[in-house]
């Protein structure tokens, strides 16, 4: 069963309002940082630095209070989704890779005006044109038999006359 959970771009939206998760924020309106160090340098503590990633996971299920900590799976996960969204990218020349000071800059793209339901109706409608193409391929007594009623087998045919059918 699908869970019912708010999607990524306005949840980090969220989280980048809230102002709950230290160094996440917005540069201007467009473009937000994200703490990024790498777990191994000196100075990285899994309660600051893996903050977001943590409520990212718990978010989405991946992981429970009072389960064994995970960052690096984490962190995966959430790198992973966020190259997953169509309109979010990350500004790589402005991010800073290494040092206490690293981060990531992300720029977001104006909502796409699709919605689940155009999705949908894409694919519905790519399937009636592939529908339509082969059926134009086809010659009209093969069109012809592609419409008609699925023919009786014989035993059908015994059975309805028991019946007292015709």
């Amino acid at each position: 069963m699908p869970v019912n959970r708010m999607r990524m771009r306005p949840w980090i939206e969220q989280q980048i309002e809230s102002n709950a998760i230290s160094g996440l924020s917005w540069m201007d309106r467009t473009m937000f940082s994200i703490p990024w160090k790498h777990a191994a340098r000196h100075g990285w503590e899994m309660e600051k630095d893996a903050s977001l990633f943590k409520q990212w996971a718990i978010h989405t299920g991946k992981h429970v209070e009072g389960q064994a900590p995970d960052p690096k799976t984490w962190k995966a996960n959430f790198r992973c989704a966020m190259n997953s969204l169509p309109d979010i990218e990350e500004v790589k020349d402005k991010s800073v890779n290494k040092g206490h000071q690293a981060v990531r800059v992300f720029r977001m793209l104006p909502a796409s005006p699709k919605s689940r339901g155009e999705a949908g109706s894409r694919r519905h409608l790519s399937f009636l044109l592939l529908l339509l193409l082969l059926l134009l391929s086809l010659s009209a007594s093969e069109r012809l038999f592609f419409f008609l009623p699925p023919a009786q087998t014989n035993d059908a045919k015994r059975s309805k006359r028991r019946r007292g059918g015709r």
